[in-house]
C-alpha cells in the first residue's frame, strides 16, 4: 500500500508533466491576446481610410481585390443604411374604422370575417 508521501510525490509529477505541457499555450495566450489588443487599435483607423478610399472612387469589390476586406466597424459619426420599408403616405392604417359600415362589432375582431 502507497504512503501518503509517495501519493504526493505522484500527483506533484503529474501535475509538473501537465504544467510543461500547458507552458507552450500559456505563451501563446498571451501573444494572441497582444495581437487582438494591436488589431483593434487599427480597426478605427482602417475604416476611415477604407471610406476615404471610396470616396475617392474605389469601389467595395476593386478594394477587395486588392485584399482591402470592408470594415468590421466604420467611422464614428457615419450613420449605417438600413433597409427600411415605409407605409406610403395615402394608405390607411387598420383600424375599426376601416371596418365595413354594415359590420358587426363581433366582424371587426374576426379577421376571417373581414376578408369575406
Amino acid at each position: 500500500m502507497a504512503t501518503a508521501e509517495e501519493i504526493m510525490r505522484h500527483a506533484q509529477e503529474i501535475n509538473a508533466a501537465r504544467e510543461v505541457a500547458l507552458a507552450p499555450l500559456a505563451g501563446l495566450v498571451a501573444d494572441r491576446k497582444t495581437l487582438r489588443d494591436e488589431f483593434e487599435k487599427t480597426e478605427e483607423p482602417y475604416g476611415r481610410a477604407y471610406v476615404a478610399a471610396q470616396v475617392a472612387g474605389w469601389t467595395a469589390e476593386e478594394l477587395k481585390g486588392l485584399g482591402a476586406e470592408e470594415p468590421k466597424r466604420r467611422p464614428k459619426g457615419r450613420p449605417r443604411t438600413t433597409n427600411k420599408t415605409t407605409t406610403p403616405k395615402n394608405s390607411a392604417p387598420a383600424t375599426a374604422e376601416a371596418v365595413p359600415k354594415n359590420a358587426s362589432a363581433s366582424d371587426a375582431t374576426s379577421p376571417g370575417k373581414l376578408l369575406q
